[in-house]
Protein backbone atom coordinates (compact mmCIF):
# COMPACT_ATOMS: atom_id res chain seq x y z
CA UNK A 1 0.00 0.00 0.00
CA UNK A 2 1.38 3.41 -0.97
CA UNK A 3 1.75 5.95 1.79
CA UNK A 4 0.38 9.44 1.46
CA UNK A 5 3.85 11.08 1.35
CA UNK A 6 4.90 8.62 -1.38
CA UNK A 7 1.82 9.45 -3.43
CA UNK A 8 2.41 13.19 -2.96
CA UNK A 9 6.05 12.81 -4.05
CA UNK A 10 4.98 10.76 -7.06
CA UNK A 11 2.44 13.42 -8.04
CA UNK A 12 4.97 16.27 -7.60
CA UNK A 13 7.50 14.50 -9.83
CA UNK A 14 4.84 13.69 -12.44
CA UNK A 15 3.75 17.34 -12.46
CA UNK A 16 7.38 18.48 -12.71
CA UNK A 17 8.01 16.18 -15.67
CA UNK A 18 4.85 17.40 -17.40
CA UNK A 19 5.78 21.08 -16.91
CA UNK A 20 9.27 20.55 -18.32
CA UNK A 21 8.53 17.80 -20.85
CA UNK A 22 9.19 19.95 -23.92
CA UNK A 23 12.58 21.11 -22.60
CA UNK A 24 13.60 17.61 -21.59
CA UNK A 25 12.60 16.20 -24.99
CA UNK A 26 14.43 18.98 -26.84
CA UNK A 27 17.67 18.26 -24.98
CA UNK A 28 17.29 14.48 -25.23
CA UNK A 29 16.56 14.73 -28.94
CA UNK A 30 19.88 16.46 -29.54
CA UNK A 31 21.77 13.57 -27.95
CA UNK A 32 19.49 10.71 -29.03
CA UNK A 33 17.99 11.50 -32.45
CA UNK A 34 16.52 8.01 -33.05
CA UNK A 35 12.99 7.74 -31.62
CA UNK A 36 13.62 4.61 -29.54
CA UNK A 37 16.79 6.13 -28.10
CA UNK A 38 14.94 9.38 -27.47
CA UNK A 39 12.30 7.56 -25.46
CA UNK A 40 14.98 5.65 -23.54
CA UNK A 41 16.87 8.86 -22.84
CA UNK A 42 13.69 10.56 -21.62
CA UNK A 43 12.99 7.62 -19.33
CA UNK A 44 16.50 7.78 -17.90
CA UNK A 45 16.05 11.49 -17.23
CA UNK A 46 12.70 10.77 -15.56
CA UNK A 47 14.35 8.18 -13.32
CA UNK A 48 17.18 10.59 -12.37
CA UNK A 49 14.64 13.32 -11.59
CA UNK A 50 12.59 10.88 -9.50
CA UNK A 51 15.68 9.76 -7.60
CA UNK A 52 17.05 13.27 -7.14
CA UNK A 53 13.89 15.21 -6.41
CA UNK A 54 13.76 14.49 -2.66
CA UNK A 55 17.27 15.94 -2.29
CA UNK A 56 16.67 18.96 -4.57
CA UNK A 57 17.67 21.85 -2.28
CA UNK A 58 16.14 24.62 -4.39
CA UNK A 59 19.42 26.57 -4.41
CA UNK A 60 18.60 27.20 -8.07
CA UNK A 61 15.33 27.38 -9.95
CA UNK A 62 13.41 24.23 -10.75
CA UNK A 63 14.08 24.80 -14.48
CA UNK A 64 17.84 25.17 -13.91
CA UNK A 65 17.91 21.93 -11.91
CA UNK A 66 15.92 20.14 -14.66
CA UNK A 67 18.34 21.40 -17.33
CA UNK A 68 21.36 20.19 -15.36
CA UNK A 69 19.90 16.76 -14.67
CA UNK A 70 18.73 16.38 -18.28
CA UNK A 71 22.01 17.53 -19.82
CA UNK A 72 24.11 15.27 -17.61
CA UNK A 73 21.85 12.31 -18.28
CA UNK A 74 21.59 12.95 -22.05
CA UNK A 75 25.35 13.35 -22.44
CA UNK A 76 25.98 10.14 -20.48
CA UNK A 77 23.29 8.41 -22.52
CA UNK A 78 24.97 9.38 -25.79
CA UNK A 79 28.35 8.18 -24.52
CA UNK A 80 26.90 4.78 -23.78
CA UNK A 81 25.20 4.49 -27.17
CA UNK A 82 25.63 1.03 -28.58
CA UNK A 83 26.55 -0.48 -25.23
CA UNK A 84 23.02 -0.48 -23.79
CA UNK A 85 20.95 -3.59 -23.25
CA UNK A 86 17.32 -3.55 -24.33
CA UNK A 87 15.15 -1.52 -21.96
CA UNK A 88 11.58 -1.97 -20.83
CA UNK A 89 9.34 1.12 -20.91
CA UNK A 90 8.53 2.61 -17.50
CA UNK A 91 5.47 4.46 -18.72
CA UNK A 92 2.38 2.91 -20.19
CA UNK A 93 1.91 5.57 -22.86
CA UNK A 94 3.86 7.25 -25.64
CA UNK A 95 6.16 9.97 -24.36
CA UNK A 96 6.58 11.55 -27.76
CA UNK A 97 3.60 12.55 -29.80
CA UNK A 98 3.94 12.04 -33.52
CA UNK A 99 4.45 15.38 -35.23
CA UNK A 100 5.38 16.44 -38.68
CA UNK A 101 8.68 18.18 -38.38
CA UNK A 102 9.84 21.22 -40.23
CA UNK A 103 12.76 20.53 -42.62
CA UNK A 104 14.56 23.59 -41.23
CA UNK A 105 14.30 22.20 -37.71
CA UNK A 106 15.63 18.85 -38.91
CA UNK A 107 18.54 20.61 -40.63
CA UNK A 108 19.29 22.57 -37.47
CA UNK A 109 19.32 19.39 -35.39
CA UNK A 110 21.61 17.76 -37.95
CA UNK A 111 24.05 20.66 -37.66
CA UNK A 112 23.85 20.71 -33.86
CA UNK A 113 24.48 16.97 -33.82
CA UNK A 114 27.91 17.63 -35.37
CA UNK A 115 28.99 19.70 -32.35
CA UNK A 116 30.81 18.21 -29.38
CA UNK A 117 28.63 17.51 -26.30
CA UNK A 118 29.62 20.73 -24.51
CA UNK A 119 28.95 22.92 -27.55
CA UNK A 120 25.70 21.10 -28.17
CA UNK A 121 24.50 21.73 -24.62
CA UNK A 122 25.47 25.38 -24.80
CA UNK A 123 23.66 26.07 -28.08
CA UNK A 124 20.55 24.17 -26.98
CA UNK A 125 20.28 26.25 -23.82
CA UNK A 126 20.75 29.39 -25.92
CA UNK A 127 18.03 28.24 -28.32
CA UNK A 128 15.74 27.96 -25.31
CA UNK A 129 16.23 31.73 -24.86
CA UNK A 130 17.73 31.30 -21.43
CA UNK A 131 19.58 34.30 -20.04
CA UNK A 132 23.36 34.00 -20.12
CA UNK A 133 23.40 34.05 -16.32
CA UNK A 134 21.21 30.94 -16.16
CA UNK A 135 23.22 29.20 -18.88
CA UNK A 136 26.36 29.97 -16.86
CA UNK A 137 24.77 28.46 -13.74
CA UNK A 138 23.65 25.33 -15.58
CA UNK A 139 26.98 24.86 -17.36
CA UNK A 140 29.17 25.79 -14.39
CA UNK A 141 30.97 28.67 -16.08
CA UNK A 142 31.07 32.47 -16.01
CA UNK A 143 28.65 34.66 -17.93
CA UNK A 144 31.56 36.11 -19.94
CA UNK A 145 32.73 32.60 -20.82
CA UNK A 146 29.19 31.73 -21.99
CA UNK A 147 29.23 34.78 -24.25
CA UNK A 148 32.59 33.93 -25.77
CA UNK A 149 31.84 30.23 -26.21
CA UNK A 150 28.45 30.94 -27.79
CA UNK A 151 30.03 33.33 -30.26
CA UNK A 152 32.48 30.60 -31.29
CA UNK A 153 29.76 27.93 -31.52
CA UNK A 154 27.57 30.18 -33.69
CA UNK A 155 30.51 30.76 -36.04
CA UNK A 156 31.15 27.01 -36.16
CA UNK A 157 27.49 26.36 -37.00
CA UNK A 158 27.63 28.96 -39.79
CA UNK A 159 30.68 27.22 -41.27
CA UNK A 160 29.01 23.81 -41.00
CA UNK A 161 25.88 25.18 -42.68
CA UNK A 162 27.93 26.75 -45.47
CA UNK A 163 29.85 23.55 -46.05
CA UNK A 164 26.58 21.58 -46.23
CA UNK A 165 25.23 23.77 -49.03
Amino acid sequence: MKTKPHYRLQQEVADLLERHKARILMLCRAYAPVRDDLEDCFQEVAVRIWEGYPSFRRDSSEATWIYRVTLNCAINFSRRAGRRPAQVPLLDHDIIEETTSDPRTERLYALIDRLDPFEKALVLLWLENLPYAEIALIMGMTVKNVSVKLLRVKEKLKKLASAAN
